[in-house]
């Protein structure tokens, strides 16, 4: 019998060609937006930083020039910038043989701004704005990540207090200097990675020549600036491939203005610097050279050169770390505390220079590394060069250490220097150790600036709640403005003082008060001068007894009148010559207005 048909079997669809049962709906997209978040947080977070510290570093300056008296070195430099506006050009501070080109700086300040002490402390924190700009270029030239860069650039604006103490008090030339420095860094780093063109050549040579005119201590950013333009030179680095037995690769032959060494750059840069150095040039060709003479400014005291090293490792470098108070030095939380601080902080800078020995195997790729590096290894040395560095009080000489530390700390980090990728990129794709090195870069940002926040506590009282910080400001000036007042209502119109009391009533009535030190203190201005030893019978100021610490702190002035002379000593030496004289109430100060013109003895 036959056998029956097999059953026909159903034809199932292969389990391939089935469709992937879809995710929920709700976890799908929860897990989207999340990636689409941290993104969004990982790539805005460095940012957020950089505008918060921005924010908080023009904050503390705005309460420090609310609150900080102009004094003498100041006025000075206010006097200058009133003079320039009105055809008088000087080449250096009054007085010397050195500093210089800031005071035009404050001119325009004062002529387009604000013509009082806002305008001429203001100055230098526009100045520090800048420098920070210029570090971020600096960093962004040399392919540092965009967001590592700004967050170098804000530790520079809030880091140390030091600085940021100094950017506020006018002495004439050390932002300008700062900021001339970081425009040569940056030229030079130009140069290294062959963007270098005609413009740059040009502000290179005008950057050189302006912060010589400015300062000598310009040559803290040479080192770096050499190095770089050293480690572009092809011939050099192709022969020392070839004697070390390695083959370099194909040469490739750049533009004529890409070229280093070549003569018409060269020659280029040379016409810049000296363009730039022109005022220089003219006032030491009229004084035969006096700014190179070696006691321009020779120390009030004998420090040798090691005790002025041994100073910069006890005082100064502590308090460019941020660990010292500004002014007076004191240890940050106690002697203690501050000094372990200070330990770890320079265990942190060993491991820096460390880092640059270890990249020395990079060759002329770490470049920027070994130049940041021998800039801070001889920054110590170069500063205890200077005769007067042994001031080391307010930390006004060291104030080139912050910016580069901060770039050697920068091109130190993990992978600072990924590509500038484009934001969909960096969303989809960024590197661990780049994101590392933001984090890190981050949390130095929020350690400087509470550095900055408890030295400034600690120095100058300035409060830490955000209702008390707000509260009780006034013009720091008003005391002097009261002395001003008081002696054109008295109708005193010239006077004698001290170098702090003196320029500052200048300054602050212009048209109202000439007032000049005695030819036993400090004279900046002979036509000042001049004028009060022509007057009939001029006032003598000294500190009203009673109100020596409201003096002082009005003026920052320890001495109580010209000559150092107290009122009680004037007058009895006035009595002793048989000289009449009355004496006159201006507030914290006093007038003693003799019947005739006097002359202190020596």
């Amino acid at each position: 019998m036959a056998s029956d048909p097999a059953p026909a079997m159903p034809v199932w669809p292969a389990i391939h060609a089935l469709p992937a049962a879809p995710d929920p709906p709700t976890r799908r997209s929860f897990l989207a937006g999340a990636r689409r978040v941290a993104a969004g947080t990982a790539y805005a977070l460095p940012w957020v930083v950089v505008a918060a510290a921005g924010a908080y570093g023009a904050l503390v300056r705005i309460w420090l020039l609310a609150h900080l008296a102009l004094f003498g070195d100041e006025a000075v430099v206010g006097l200058m910038g009133q003079g320039i506006l009105h055809g008088h050009l000087d080449a250096f501070f009054w007085g010397s043989n050195y500093a210089g080109g800031e005071p035009y700086v404050v001119a325009a300040v004062l002529g387009r701004i604000n013509d009082g002490p806002m305008g001429v402390n203001g100055t230098p924190a526009g100045l520090a704005l800048v420098a920070a700009v210029l570090t971020y270029a600096v960093l962004s030239t040399s392919r540092v990540n965009r967001r590592v860069a700004a967050l170098g650039a804000a530790m520079v604006w809030v880091w140390p207090y030091a600085a940021i103490w100094n950017s506020v008090r006018e002495v004439g030339f050390r932002g300008a200097t700062l900021c001339c420095g970081l425009i040569v860094v940056l030229c030079a780093l130009r140069i290294y990675r062959r963007k270098a063109g005609i413009v740059t050549r040009v502000v290179l040579g005008l950057a050189v020549g302006t912060g010589w005119w400015t300062s000598v201590e310009i040559v803290y950013f040479a080192i770096p600036a050499a190095i770089l333009i050293v480690a572009s030179w092809d011939r050099l680095y192709r022969s020392t491939l070839s004697r070390a037995g390695v083959e370099p690769p194909p040469a490739e032959r750049p533009s004529r203005w890409a070229r280093p060494w070549h003569p018409f750059t060269a020659l280029i840069t040379v016409v810049g610097a000296a363009v730039g150095a022109l005022p220089w040039i003219y006032a030491n060709v009229r004084s035969g050279f006096a700014s190179l003479r070696p006691d321009i400014a020779a120390p009030p005291r004998g420090d040798d050169y090691m005790v002025r090293l041994s100073l910069f490792f006890h005082k100064v470098l502590p308090t460019q770390l941020g660990l010292r108070s500004v002014p007076g030095g004191v240890w940050v939380d106690g002697r203690p505390v501050g000094r372990t601080l200070y330990v770890i902080a320079l265990v942190l800078v060993g491991a820096l220079l460390l880092r640059v020995a270890w990249g020395l195997r990079l060759g002329r790729r770490a470049a920027p590394l070994m130049a940041f590096g021998a800039a801070v290894v001889a920054f110590p040395f170069i500063y205890a060069y200077f005769p007067t560095s042994w001031y080391w009080v307010d930390g006004r000489y060291g104030v080139y250490l912050a910016p580069l530390l901060v770039l050697l700390a920068v091109w130190s980090l993990p992978s600072a220097l990924t590509p500038n990728l484009p934001k969909a990129v960096h969303a989809i794709r960024r590197p661990p150790r780049a994101r590392l090195a933001m984090a890190i870069a981050a949390v130095a940002v929020a350690a400087g600036a509470f550095s900055t926040l408890v030295v400034a506590h600690e120095s100058t009282g300035m409060p830490t709640r955000p209702g008390a910080f707000f509260s009780g400001w006034s013009d720091p000036n008003a005391a002097a403005r009261h002395v001003v007042a008081s002696l054109a209502a008295d109708h005193i119109r010239f006077a004698y003082g001290t170098y702090w009391t003196s320029y500052t009533l200048d300054f602050l009535g212009p048209h109202t008060v000439t007032a000049s030190p005695t030819r036993l203190d400090d004279q900046r201005s002979a036509a000042l001068a001049r004028q009060v030893a022509h007057a009939k019978s001029p006032a003598w100021l000294f500190f009203a007894p009673g109100h020596l610490a409201a003096d002082q702190a009005a003026f920052a002035n320890p001495e109580p009148g010209p000559g150092n002379w107290t009122q009680k000593d004037f007058t009895n030496y006035l009595t002793g010559s048989h000289i009449p004289y009355f004496l006159v109430h201006l507030g914290i100060l006093n007038a003693v207005v003799p019947a005739h013109r006097v002359h202190l003895p020596r």
